[in-house]
């Protein structure tokens, strides 16, 4: 009995070596299956690092390709390997510094306004190499695209901007324009000024810069300052291209740059007087003649008594006073038998009908004036964000300028009117007009990139 035990251990023993050899055997696999995997792990990291350092050089080269398509002093492909190898130079990140696997930057243009960027690197293994890889081919490719434009300007010509101010703006709307010159046969620019009435001095449309500085040096000041009605207009015939429905890569970017150097203190609206409907602008005075639409304006400011034609031509409606709202009858009246306001005739502003004063309705026959005013330099401000509202809607990015201290301007009112903060720019004075509109061209040049 004692002898087949001893047997049986001696059995089991061997065994148990045997098993541990074989276990020795098993984890020596494992662990260069895991050192493999691992040291593929950290290779691969390197691989992503490359390419994602290669990527930058590709999207620079493209970038810096499509900005200059138009330029006619150089060649987009040639600018597009040069910035690749200023972003990525042969043997960055440990690779290839000469000879085969070396980065190569290659372009070609695919249409008129794309451009496609190549680039190709062998990134070299270390770890990898226990696995007989040497290297691997990288490759990124990036296509840019410079999209058209359209720009309409939309500037103040109202009569606060007489003198230096208007000598300021003109060069510097000039100064913008330089910026579009070599793409003048793509893009798209007009123009729209306004002061009590608002012209379309130049529709929307290429080969624009000559007639365009032909336009923005014929401007005068004189009038009040219609902004709702020359943001509408810009939103209407010879402005904006409808872009509704179609697919982002094929919308052109589109801008407003809007210039002020005061608050609102106009409005156009339909009219109803001695039963004849008119298309009219009405707006306010001051005692000096301009008026601003502050709270410290309104005990020195009236709504002028003479109804302005939306056109600018023969100036005035006659003897139509905007000034008196309401049908002149008495309820249940007959303006024939029984009138209110025996000194008027009948005048009626439909836009208090959607927007009445408070207390009183569009049937009124007549509205204290110092319940009138601050009613109607709120609205016009509330048309004014509306019809901005409407632009933006259909995808128009609004550049807003004021020019002036906060008691001339309101900085709130236009930073609403545009499309942001990055978009609203303040000039305490006229002189610093030229840079800021320099500096949005130029943002305008960039976004114009893809």
């Amino acid at each position: 009995m004692k002898e087949n035990r001893n047997t049986v251990l001696k059995t089991l023993g061997k065994r148990i070596g045997s098993n541990r050899g074989a276990f020795a055997v098993i984890f020596a696999l494992v662990l260069l299956v895991l050192l493999g995997f691992m040291a593929l792990g950290i290779e691969a990291g390197r691989w992503y690092l490359v390419r994602a350092e290669l990527a930058k050089g590709v999207d620079a080269g493209a970038l810096a390709a499509a900005k200059n398509i138009s330029n006619p002093y150089v060649d987009p492909v040639v600018i597009a390997r040069e910035f690749g190898e200023e972003n990525f130079r042969a043997g960055y990140i440990d690779t290839p510094g000469s000879g085969t696997g070396v980065v190569q930057f290659t372009a070609e243009m695919l249409a008129e306004n794309r451009v496609s960027v190549r680039g190709d690197v062998n990134a070299r293994a270390h770890l990898a190499r226990l696995f007989g890889v040497e290297t691997i081919p990288v490759t990124v490719t990036g296509v840019a695209q410079r999209r058209d434009v359209e720009i309409m300007l939309i500037l103040d010509r109202s009569g606060s901007m007489a003198g230096q101010k208007m000598t300021d703006l003109k060069r510097a709307a000039n100064s913008f324009l330089d910026f579009f010159v070599e793409t003048q046969s793509e893009d798209r620019v007009g123009l729209i000024s306004f002061a009590t009435t608002v012209t379309l001095d130049r529709p929307l449309g290429s080969d624009f810069v000559d007639p365009m500085r032909s336009a923005i040096n014929a401007m005068t000041a004189v009038g009040a300052t219609n902004t709702e009605d020359a943001l509408d207009r810009a939103g209407g015939t010879g402005s904006f291209t409808d872009q509704s429905g179609l697919p982002g890569d094929r919308r052109v970017q589109q801008f407003a740059v809007f210039f002020s150097d005061g608050m609102p203190t106009a409005l156009r609206d339909r009219f109803r007087y001695d039963g004849q409907e008119y298309d009219g602008v009405a707006y306010g005075v001051g005692s000096s003649g301009h008026a601003n639409c502050r709270t410290s304006d309104y005990p020195y400011m009236s709504v002028y008594n003479r109804l302005h034609r939306p056109t600018g031509t023969n100036n005035f409606y006659p003897d139509v006073n905007p000034a008196t709202t309401g049908d002149g009858r008495r309820t249940g009246g007959s303006a024939a038998t029984n009138c209110c306001c025996p000194r008027y005739l009948n005048t009626k502003w439909y836009v208090f009908e959607a927007l009445p004063v408070p207390g009183y309705t569009a049937e009124h026959c007549s509205i204290p004036m110092n319940r009138l005013l601050p009613h109607f330099c709120d609205v016009t401000r509330q048309l004014a964000l509306q019809n901005a509202q409407i632009l933006k809607n259909k995808g128009i990015k609004i550049y807003a300028v004021g020019l002036g201290s906060s008691s001339e301007i309101d900085p709130a009112f236009l930073r609403s009117l545009s499309s942001g903060e990055s978009y609203t720019y303040i000039a305490p004075t006229s002189s610093e007009l030229e840079a800021i509109f320099i500096r949005i061209a130029r943002d305008i040049k960039l976004r114009l990139v893809q």
